[in-house]
This record gives C-alpha cells, structure tokens and sequence, in this order.
C-alpha cells in the first residue's frame, strides 16, 4: 500500500491560521460576528444538529467565519443518520479538537500508578452547515431583536454583577477617558456610561477589560505583555477581544461597526497571525476559559457534557 506523504501536508495550526488570515484580508473580523443577523432558535453559538452541544473555542471562529445563517452543523454520517443527506458537491467545513493519546502508566518506584496526564494530539475532521443538508427538519428560523437603545442592559449587568471574584469596578468616574485593566490594583477603569454611543460599545469595551481581568493570578493566572505591540501583549489583547465576542453574543448584544473594526486593526492581526499559526487557536481556548471564569462555570455546564483536560475542554468540539 503507498503511504500517504505528509511531509509538506500544512499542519493543523497552520490551516486554522490561514482560514482565519482569509477572513481579515476579506474585511471580517470573525470573533465580531454580527449578532444581528437572522438565526435559528438555540443561541448564538454554533452547535452540533445532531447532539445540541455547543461548538467551544476556536471552533466558534471558524464556523462564525462562514457564510451560512444557520448555526447547526453536522457531519456527514450525523446528516445520513437523521434520514438526511449532504447535496452533492458541498465543501465541508475543517474544525478541530484534541485527541488523547494512550500513554503507558508510570510508577513512582513504590509499586504506585503516578497520576500524570497523556499528551493531546490536535486533529480535524469535517462538517456541514444544515443549509447545505437536504431531507432535515430544521426549526423555524428566529427573527432578529432589536438592541435596547439603553444606558443600561439588564442581561449584560447580570454578567457582570453575578460574577463574585471580579475585580474591582471603577465606572462612574467623569475624569477619566480610558478602558483598561490595572493588574497591580486588580481593578478595570472604564469612562462613564454617558461618554459612549450605545450601550453595545460599552458593554463590548467593559467585557473586554474583563477579559484581560481573568489573567489575574487569583483567577487563571495568564501572563501580561508589558509594552503595547510586544509579543506577550499582543496575545492578550486577541484573547480580550475574542473572550468580548463570546460574552457579547451570551447577552445578545450587537458588536459590528464599532471603531475598531478599521483597515489598520485588521491588518495588525493579520501581520501578527502570519508570524504565528498557533497564535488563533491558544488565544480562542484561553477566551473561552475567561468567558467560563466570569460567568461561574454555567456557560460550560450547558456546553460540556464530559470531562476533559483543560486544554482540552477549551478546544472541545460536539459531535
């Protein structure tokens, strides 16, 4: 049998990258997903047809990336298993998760099993959007709702009330003109509600310095850049932005049109995708462990079903 040449296949990281790449160069920023736009009922968050669970880190991205409206997905099989069938000549979407590989146990030289994690190998496999499906019954699709022109969003206060280990909030302030996290003092600083456009910008800017606030070393611990556009900065701003997409689309909150989404902002995310493949992938799995950590574990209990490693339940797929 002729072996298969994976010498100059790309690796996984690397297609994840360039999908991501692909969507900048287009003008769309994936981790801003127009919540707005018409969707099925079930939530903003793709997930499975076949089993309801959510699809979890970079596996958001890369089905939000897409161009269909529907948020099921389902494989090949899952669409054949239902009495249903993918229509001939679809493209199927690539997503990924980590597999556990079999390690043999080690002793401790006292006749004892140590208790030491196997490593995780990242693989893909393929799905299809229900759109792309014929011989489905799919629900009824759920119109839009239009975000309450508001000061004040009670389902976004609840994020962010309910969360007992947040840092301390200083948002009333009407001297100061910027949004950030001070880790020295555990503590997010946020102009007044009154010196934003709409309460989507506020609560958009107010997630993401909430976000970089789950670094902490009470909390998960993450390491901060400490100059704007060095390496480790830069990291931890794709995971504040991706982490503010993920709770804004919990709250139902718009997030397109916003002042970040410009040329030059794109093009810095693609400059620094383009130096680092696996950059995409770490920063979605550690938003989707600060999206977990300020909403208390309940964003995860409805989107995991089984235990995991913590790499791989950041990464986990649903099928």
């Amino acid at each position: 049998m002729k072996k298969t040449d994976t010498k100059n296949r790309p690796s996984i990281y690397q297609t994840v990258t360039d999908r991501i790449l692909s969507s900048l160069k287009a003008g769309v920023i994936p981790w801003e997903k127009p919540w707005k736009t018409p969707r099925f009922t079930g939530g903003p968050f793709p997930c499975n047809f076949s089993t309801g669970k959510p699809y979890r880190g970079i596996n958001v991205l890369l089905l939000w990336s897409s161009d269909y409206s529907s948020p099921f997905w389902l494989t090949f099989k899952q669409a054949q298993d239902l009495k249903g069938h993918v229509r001939k000549g679809e493209r199927g979407t690539p997503i990924v998760f980590y597999k556990q590989l079999p390690e043999p146990a080690e002793r401790d030289g006292k006749g004892n099993e140590e208790d030491e994690r196997a490593p995780f190998l990242l693989c893909h496999y393929t799905v299809f959007n229900v759109e792309q499906c014929d011989g489905l019954t799919l629900p009824e699709i759920e119109q839009p709702t239009t975000a309450p022109e508001i000061d004040e969003d009670e389902f976004c206060e609840g994020i962010v009330t309910a969360w007992e280990n947040r840092p301390d909030l200083h948002l009333t302030s009407p001297s100061e003109y910027r949004a950030y996290y001070r880790p020295s003092t555990d503590s997010v600083h946020m102009p007044a509600r009154s010196r934003f456009v709409d309460a989507p910008h506020y609560y958009s800017t107010l997630f993401h310095e909430l976000v970089h606030s789950t670094g902490h070393e009470s909390r998960l611990n993450r390491t901060f850049g400490d100059n704007f556009g060095d390496e480790l900065y830069s990291k931890e701003e794709l995971v504040a932005e991706m982490g503010a997409a993920f709770l804004c689309a919990i709250a139902g909150i718009a997030n397109e049109h916003t002042d970040r989404n410009t040329t030059a902002y794109i093009q810095n995310w693609i400059s620094k995708l383009e130096e680092d493949n696996r950059l995409v992938i770490h920063a979605a799995a550690n938003a989707q462990r600060a999206a977990d950590c300020i909403l208390g574990g309940s964003f995860e209990a409805t989107s995991q079903t089984v235990e995991r490693t913590e790499e791989a339940e950041s990464l986990g797929v649903a099928a």
